[in-house]
């Protein structure tokens, strides 16, 4: 239940769910495995695993969900050179070439055949909505993996009123100004990780890592022009992170002080204990969003 990347959205306005109803509504999702000819599934398994028994898990005004995907796994090498033996043969035997379209279709015709003896890999995608503060955020580093557990909730629930929680301000200038003054914002401290780019998209990087990010050669990289689009912050000295200009919240790490709360509770109670776990991070990150974007103000008055 430790959130590890952040893919932030906003509500545009008050939503309040009641549970046996959004758990009908994701139970016309629910995650089925691959049939014989599915590259990929996708749908909505328990949060909680053999631990749980709900689609979603409603904690407090806090609802953890969690998506499951499945694909087949066809190595691209094996299927062209399948295809590749087929056009030669046909090739040979009828003496001329095989055209792009004939070759699409062998390629489909092996893609079929192949499928179901294909492996299969599932991997688990999890976001939680804090109904109180509006907020929706995903366990992703990719703004395209996140959009897809958002679509499929915008599915299930016929309505997600939500935008990106960061899309209208222009985090290049908050970072560039955190680092060039060396003044985080109250309640946050500059970590060691940084990434500055110039100003033009295809300019020139550079990157830091486990660097005093308050030291000359930086500053001078600084006012020669470079823009920041990676900076790792502390937030209350409970939880790291790297902060990028799209947006995303990546590497978030957990003092162990924090991790430790809960460790009294014993591993025959996993149930409580992931719950507690998740009541504890979810905390946490919603404290450190609402700290964020006071900092940031209001983007509709930047």
């Amino acid at each position: 239940m430790w959130f590890s990347n952040l893919i932030c959205y906003r509500f545009k306005q008050d939503i309040s769910y009641q549970q046996d109803d959004f758990e009908k509504a994701l139970e016309q999702d629910v995650f089925r495995p691959c049939g014989s000819q599915d590259m990929h599934t996708f749908g909505w398994t328990k949060p909680f695993g053999k631990h749980g028994q709900m689609l979603s898990h409603f904690s407090q005004s806090t609802v953890l969900v969690c998506a499951k995907r499945e694909e087949k796994v066809l190595p691209p090498a094996v299927v062209n050179e399948m295809v590749q033996e087929k056009v030669d043969h046909l090739e040979a035997e009828e003496n001329r070439r095989v055209s792009k379209k004939e070759k699409d279709e062998l390629k489909e015709n092996i893609l079929h055949s192949l499928l179901p003896q294909a492996f299969k890999k599932s991997s688990l995608q999890f976001a939680f909505i804090d109904m109180e503060n509006g907020w929706v955020v995903v366990n992703s580093a990719s703004f395209n993996k996140a959009e897809e557990l958002l679509a499929l909730l915008r599915k299930s629930l016929g309505t997600l009123p939500v935008v990106p929680a960061f899309a209208n301000y222009d985090l290049d200038l908050f970072l560039t100004s955190w680092l060039k003054e060396f003044n985080a914002p109250e309640g946050f401290a500059i970590g060691l990780d940084a990434e500055l780019q110039e100003q033009d998209d295809n300019g020139a990087q550079v990157k830091f890592k486990g660097h005093d990010l308050s030291s000359d050669e930086v500053k001078n990289h600084l006012d020669n022009g470079k823009e920041v689009t990676k900076l790792a912050l502390e937030y209350q000295e409970r939880v790291k992170f790297l902060l990028q200009n799209d947006g995303s919240i990546k590497r978030v790490s957990y003092a162990d002080t924090l991790k430790e709360e809960n460790a009294d509770i014993p591993k025959e109670d996993m149930a409580v204990k992931l719950d507690a776990d998740f009541i504890l991070a979810s905390e946490e990150i919603k404290q450190l969003l609402d700290a964020l974007t006071n900092q940031l103000g209001d983007a509709e008055d930047l």
